[in-house]
């Protein structure tokens, strides 16, 4: 799987069969696999597009592929069969293709399944919480059982009453010295594990997160991570002491297999608590092992991940909603021709700003990928950055969930009626990024965590503390350096954005210092002003979005015909951004109101327009395969229409010329003539 076989675009423009689409593409100044090239290839860039690309070849080349109506038409009991048919047959075809790559074979599943690989959680979460903190002998003894599927996993952490707040959750394993186990409990029906993926009807065995009792129930050794079986391995079924089963249906089935979980005095033996941190000896004695800040890593893993598919989630709806634009005509000239709705000055100013967003996104993860690796992938990690790790990681997913989740709607509705449908390919995304801003921590809470790390690191400074790492991405706040007067170049975009940071995190931290004088706890103060604090937090990661975007406009420079693009597309996402922040620039004298008016209502249109011949190819370059897109509207070949009329009568209501409900009213009528 390292050969060169495939790796070329899915698409070439002759394959276009709409006129308008043609055009569009033909008017554009650079050619899209530079594009494509330059943002995702190579062996060090984590998306490996040529890679990837043969990845997708292999995986929809499969005949399982046409054996089942779209998803939208089956009911829910055939949705999860066709899900998990399609998932263990991808697993096999991963292995006839000896996919051996962690990375390319979760590439290949989850395309295989259509983005609803039923084992996502086993792959990722289960088995990378396994080799980080199970001992030699577990890994030794559960990861061959996992790697090869004779048991599927998921991690389950959420409970019924407690999600973020991890130290509140309620399930408790009390160690029994008699039996050497652990006795496993759900006390109240908070306790109840609720939300995990593939808990619900798939798996077999969970990583339970629960509060150590040990050696009895009176001495608390706090969260622990146990290996606890819930389904026999022969029959599927629950076993004694375990309740399980599926939540209430979400928003087209989009999440996968959601369960609950309830466990009554289920024994596990001692050796399955995960013990690389900690563990109970046979008296019941609790030994830390090691830092347990390590617990977090899987997690911080996790939300790092989750920064680039919500990228890719984005890129999905804006390519579909540009393209539809780009074929759709509406309204017409005083002259009687149709409008193409792209050239609407109101449909770019829903759109461009979709689109520079995405490539933002889309350096903001790379770049935080980058710092995670610099602190956990090391031979020692660093734990004294691992803290900055936690405040960038937990404010970029809060940020990029909820602005992409707010720009797919956008572009939904850029698209009309026909965006509303399934077959759109757009509100399953929307479902998803939707779901995303409350997954995986609530957004809210994010933020107010990154703006506890912000407030930290400046009464550090103001207290005397070391000095910040140069590279740090907070390293700006302790800067002397000026705000610019006026925007001259993209830095001075940079600059502004900095210096808005600085000045809200000193002063709600000056703020905060002068109520610690009150009788007021320090709970009740952080609480008062969290309306604020969340406000800083997206400041600071406002700034860090724009900085990872102005390093990918420098490197861009080095391509001649892709610079000016990216120059204006940073112009965008600046404008953009410092226009629904306004009344900060305004208010803090960074900019007044004069400055923001012309940015707004006359540099950002001019960049649209500068664009213009461009957006579309700036969407083809995010490379996306027609049936990863799942869209008649967004459809590389611009046959949108056909599209759409081939999905309408591939719904199974249409087998019936007359519905059944209709000769039944029909024939009671007659009966009373």
């Amino acid at each position: 799987m390292v050969d060169t076989q495939d790796q070329g675009p899915y698409y070439r423009i002759s394959d276009t069969k709409n006129a308008d689409l043609l055009r569009e593409r033909q008017s554009a100044t650079f050619d899209v696999e530079e594009l494509t090239q330059f943002m995702f290839a190579g062996p060090n860039n984590y998306f490996n597009v040529n890679i990837r690309r043969q990845i997708t070849r292999q995986a929809y080349a499969h005949p399982i592929h046409k054996t089942h109506l779209p998803l939208e038409y089956l009911d829910s009991d055939e949705h999860y069969s066709v899900v998990v048919r399609k998932s263990l047959a991808g697993v096999k075809e991963a292995e006839r293709l000896n996919i051996t790559n962690k990375k390319y074979r979760d590439w290949f599943l989850n395309i295989f399944s259509g983005g609803k690989f039923a084992f996502f959680l086993h792959t990722s979460m289960f088995i990378h919480t396994l080799e980080t903190l199970a001992s030699d002998e577990q890994k030794e003894k559960f990861l061959p059982l996992a790697r090869s599927f004779q048991i599927i996993g998921t991690y389950a952490q959420t409970e019924l009453g407690h999600g973020s707040n991890l130290q509140r959750l309620e399930t408790e394993a009390i160690f029994d010295r008699t039996t050497d186990s652990f006795i496993l409990n759900m006390p109240t029906l908070t306790a109840t594990k609720f939300w995990p993926g593939a808990l619900g009807r798939s798996s077999n065995y969970v990583l339970l997160m629960a509060q150590l009792y040990a050696p009895d129930r009176h001495h608390p050794c706090g969260l622990q991570m146990f290996f606890v079986q819930i389904r026999d391995l022969k029959t599927h079924q629950p076993l004694p002491g375990v309740e399980v089963g599926e939540i209430s249906t979400r928003f087209s089935h989009e999440a996968g297999d959601n369960g609950y979980l309830r466990l009554t005095n289920v024994r596990i033996p001692r050796n399955q608590m995960l013990t690389k941190l900690a563990y109970v000896d046979q008296q019941g004695s609790f030994h830390r092992l090691a830092d347990p800040r390590l617990l977090y890593g899987a997690m911080l893993t996790t939300r790092v991940n989750l920064c680039a598919f919500f990228a890719l989630l984005l890129a999905r709806a804006v390519t579909i909603a540009v393209r539809y634009s780009a074929v759709r005509r509406q309204g017409q000239t005083p002259s009687g021709k149709e409008t193409l709705i792209l050239d609407y000055p109101l449909q770019q100013d829903k759109l461009v700003p979709c689109i520079a967003s995405t490539y933002a996104f889309f350096y903001s993860f790379m770049k935080l990928e980058n710092l995670r690796a610099q602190i956990l992938d090391g031979d020692i990690i660093l734990f004294d950055r691992l803290a900055e790790l936690h405040a960038v990681s937990s404010g970029l997913k809060a940020y990029s969930s909820g602005i992409a989740e707010r720009f797919s709607q956008i572009c939904r509705v850029a698209c009309g009626g026909h965006g509303y449908l399934i077959a759109s390919g757009i509100k399953p995304v929307n479902n998803m990024l939707d779901a995303g801003c409350t997954y995986e921590g609530d957004n809210a809470v994010l933020f107010q965590q990154t703006a506890r790390f912000l407030i930290k690191a400046i009464q550090k400074d103001d207290d005397g503390g070391d000095e910040m790492n140069i590279g740090s991405s907070i390293a700006y706040l302790f800067s002397a350096k000026p705000a610019p007067a006026t925007i001259v170049d993209l830095d001075d975009y940079c600059r502004l954005f900095e210096c808005r940071s600085q000045m809200l995190v000193k002063s709600i931290s000056n703020r905060l210092m002068e109520s610690s004088s009150s009788s007021s706890t320090p709970h009740d103060i952080f609480l008062k002003n969290s309306i604020e604090l969340v406000h800083v937090a997206k400041s600071y990661i406002e700034t860090f979005v724009l900085r990872a975007l102005y390093d990918g406009v420098r490197k861009a420079l080095q391509h001649n015909s892709l610079a000016l693009v990216f120059e204006q597309l940073f112009h965008v996402f600046a404008i953009h951004t410092l226009r629904n922040q306004a009344a900060d620039f305004i208010r803090l004298k960074l900019l007044t109101a004069e400055q923001v008016y012309q940015l707004e209502t006359y540099s950002l249109p001019d960049m649209y327009n500068r664009l213009r011949p461009n957006l579309v190819t700036l969407v083809d370059g995010f490379d996306f395969h027609d049936n990863e897109l799942n869209s008649c509207l967004g459809r590389y070949d611009g046959q949108v229409y056909e599209a759409l009329m081939e999905r309408a009568r591939l719904n199974p209501t249409n087998q019936h010329k007359v519905h059944p409900i209709w000769t039944s009213i029909k024939q009671n009528a007659m009966s009373k003539l």
